[in-house]
């Protein structure tokens, strides 16, 4: 019954939607129009006639008086109050199906290319979620996160991110990148190892806990790791040394006015020194990725090389 249901719902497209509320609009203020000629009405009674009467509310202060304007009310009548019916029940069906898929373990990814892929459940999962909202299309893959909880710009597919078969649905091989996360190392690698076996060539980035589960995923072929305990312990040391260190930090990481965004070398910037580029580039340049390195421009000053990327801060669009 769910799949009629879904099947019915989307064949409403979206254009369909636009269409019908296009049309209740055009039908309004045409009604408007003609209301105000026949009835000797200005133009803002005569919508304010048109909107009340389309919407049910029907005060009584504005009224038809002759035969046209009773007939123009008719046509109001028969033609805005359906439309308006139909894209209400439309958008309220779309919130009821999104909640009943995440209830029943069945969200719909279909044919969704370049999202964001994330895999398994952590205490920074949410957190994650919650910071990606906006930077695209976002798939969750998690079997132990309450529905509820999960934004609702993100799609919940709800199983096993272990399970080959549960990756599928998630056209993994068709994602800009995937992250893994999870409360065991072990559950981790394993999330790994499926990902890889379905979507050898999508980058990963996972969150792990310990160094020696990092060092694992890199001989699997995953070099961005995240170590919690590391990045813990320099924060907190960081915050000894400057107060505000870890202030600083959290604001780079967690602010909505702005992002850390990763953005290929342009040409013209081949050949120059770090410290040139920065100073040049019309945006903040927080570091330099090239050869596997990342170089911040304290104390080494290299030439930027084709194919290095610049860590740049912008502002959140």
């Amino acid at each position: 019954m769910f799949v009629l249901f879904f099947r019915l719902l989307h064949s409403i497209t979206r254009r369909t939607e636009v269409y019908i509320a296009v049309s209740a609009l055009v039908c309004i203020f045409l009604g408007a129009l003609l209301f105000a000629h026949f009835e000797h009405r200005t133009f803002w009674e005569a919508l304010y006639w048109s909107i009340t009467t389309a919407s049910t509310v029907g005060y009584g202060d504005v009224t038809p008086t002759n035969t046209a304007g009773r007939a123009i009310a008719i046509g109001v009548m028969l033609t805005c109050i359906p439309l308006f019916g139909a894209l209400f029940s439309i958008m309220a069906a779309r919130v009821a199906e999104t909640k009943i898929r995440r209830l029943v373990g069945m969200e719909h990814v279909g044919l969704r290319r370049n999202h964001i892929l994330v895999l398994g459940n952590a205490d920074e999962t949410l957190t994650v979620l919650k910071s990606l909202e906006g930077v695209g299309s976002i798939v969750l893959v998690a079997e132990d996160i309450e529905p509820s909880a999960v934004p609702l710009n993100v799609s919940y597919i709800k199983g096993d991110p272990r399970d080959p078969n549960v990756l599928m649905k998630a056209r993994p091989a068709y994602a800009k990148h995937a992250i893994i996360t999870g409360v065991r190392d072990g559950d981790i690698l394993e999330t790994a190892i499926a990902l890889k076996e379905v979507a050898k060539d999508v980058p990963v980035t996972v969150s792990t806990r310990s160094a020696l589960a990092s060092r694992a995923l890199q001989a699997l072929g995953i070099e961005r790791t995240l170590v919690w305990q590391e990045l813990l312990g320099h924060t907190l040391a960081k915050s000894l040394q400057a107060p505000h260190a870890g202030e600083l930090l959290m604001q780079m990481v967690n602010s909505d006015e702005f992002v850390i965004d990763e953005i290929p070398v342009p040409e013209a910037f081949v050949g120059k020194l770090f410290r040139d580029v920065r100073s040049e580039h019309h945006e903040y340049v927080l570091g330099l990725a090239q050869r596997n390195d990342i170089v911040l421009g304290v104390r080494r000053n290299p030439l930027v090389e084709a194919g290095a990327k610049l860590l740049i801060l912008k502002p959140k669009v």
